[in-house]
């Protein structure tokens, strides 16, 4: 097994969110560096007002970090921030390291847990573009056989630094991306009658593993970040009469790129289209409502924060005693209809199911409609959007439908049918 590449961590602390939450995240950055494949040797944070326009850090920090990574043959510096094309250039120029800011380990960890042609594209397309804003090596070159972190990917060896060049790859990746999209709306519309749910929630909180103990999959699941990047989805049965459809999805974190947002958007198509979002939290975490927060960040980037969540706080075998009762009540008051699991252990699985038939119980009514022949178009959107359990033909030329209907579509329903029969009336009139 070859030896993993030394690495140094920096961060500068400002000051404007609590040292305790910063910590966190500077632990989080070493856990995506090990995710990434490499070993921290040593790890700085300087406390600074501001971070310094032109190095980020002040220059005795510079002076200090490259000494130690001379004497210790270290290579590559990961920082706890994106830093701006002239930051990047000129920390390099002082340290003689390369340069890696905290949206371009997160590609690398992508490029390399890509398994899919789908999620290869995305990657690239979000490497690509980032790069593009960077200015990596001043454009000297962008090449994907150097190694290390930064320059990992999927797609082609070498890539031309031209910025149409870039520009024209970028364009044809979007296309590649926007078939893959289509092609899934097209599998969505043969799966629209049955509800669907998807997982959500920060990397590294057990969605994979409580997919799998609810469809009897065996989906990679380990304690790294980002272990799920592409969804899969799974029909499921909660009760001898109702299917549903699970999707598990890749996880989020603290200060997720936009730019990597949007690549992903038809991996994420699954959440937007969901009827249910099923928000796993990982309850053994310390500030777990800083997680649900990024998560929610997310959500509302997605525009789907006014859709159904159950909230599901999960590893409940990892906190005990006093503490956990405590906790406990307290989620339970800003969340009444969570619950509490153990994914690992299978502990609270009955009641996740039971809010699961409840949830489904609510989501679709049982109803007779009266609607008149010349309506088609309406029944034929009711055959599409429910279930139609019985249908007759009436002399005066109505139709008796009795079906199965989400309950988002019922007044919408009423409404065109009123309409249409007072329409009738003024006519006659």
């Amino acid at each position: 097994m070859p030896d993993r590449d030394k690495v140094i961590l920096v961060g500068v602390y400002t000051g404007d969110i609590s040292r305790e939450y910063y910590d966190e995240t500077m632990l989080e950055l070493q856990k995506l560096a090990d995710t990434a494949g490499v070993d921290v040797v040593k790890t700085y944070v300087q406390i600074l007002p501001r971070p310094n326009t032109a190095t980020y850090i002040g220059s005795g920090k510079i002076k200090e970090i490259s000494s130690y990574a001379h004497n210790h043959q270290v290579y590559t510096l990961i920082f706890n921030n994106n830093l701006s094309p002239s930051q990047s250039r000129n920390i390099s120029d002082q340290t003689r390291c390369n340069v890696v800011d905290r949206t371009e380990l997160i590609l690398d960890i992508f490029a390399t847990h890509a398994r899919t042609k789908q999620s290869r594209i995305q990657v690239e397309l979000a490497q690509l573009e980032y790069s593009y804003t960077k200015l990596k090596r001043m454009w000297k070159h962008l090449s994907r056989i150097q190694g290390g972190i930064g320059f990992r990917g999927p797609g082609e060896t070498q890539i031309e630094t031209d910025r149409r060049e870039i520009r024209k790859k970028v364009q044809i990746l979007k296309k590649k991306v926007k078939d893959i999209e289509n092609n899934s709306l097209v599998k969505r519309k043969k799966r629209n009658k049955i509800i669907s749910i998807s997982l959500v929630g920060y990397t590294n909180t057990g969605k994979s593993t409580l997919f799998n103990l609810l469809t009897s999959e065996q989906r990679y699941a380990e304690d790294q970040l980002f272990a799920t990047l592409d969804s899969l989805t799974r029909v499921i049965r909660i009760n001898s009469e109702e299917n549903l459809v699970l999707t598990d999805t890749i996880g989020f974190i603290r200060n997720l790129p936009h730019r990597l947002v949007a690549s992903f958007h038809s991996t994420l198509l699954e959440v937007i289209e969901a009827d249910l979002l099923m928000h796993i939290v990982d309850l053994s975490r310390p500030n777990l409502y800083e997680y649900i927060e990024a998560v929610d960040k997310v959500l509302k980037e997605l525009k789907v924060l006014d859709k159904s969540i159950l909230m599901v706080f999960n590893k409940c075998d990892l906190v005990a005693g006093p503490y956990f009762t405590f906790l406990k009540r307290q989620l339970l008051h800003e969340y009444p209809d969570s619950v509490f699991i153990s994914a690992r252990t299978g502990e609270g699985m009955d009641q996740l199911n039971s809010k699961l038939q409840e949830f489904v119980g609510k989501y679709k009514n049982l109803l007779t409609l009266e609607i008149p022949y010349e309506m088609q178009n309406l029944i034929s959107f009711i055959y599409k959007v429910g279930e139609v359990m019985e249908r007759k033909e009436k002399d005066d030329y109505t139709i008796l439908l009795t079906a199965r209907i989400p309950r988002h579509f019922i007044k919408g329903i009423r409404q065109q049918i009123d309409d249409f029969k007072f329409l009738q009336y003024i006519n006659k009139k």
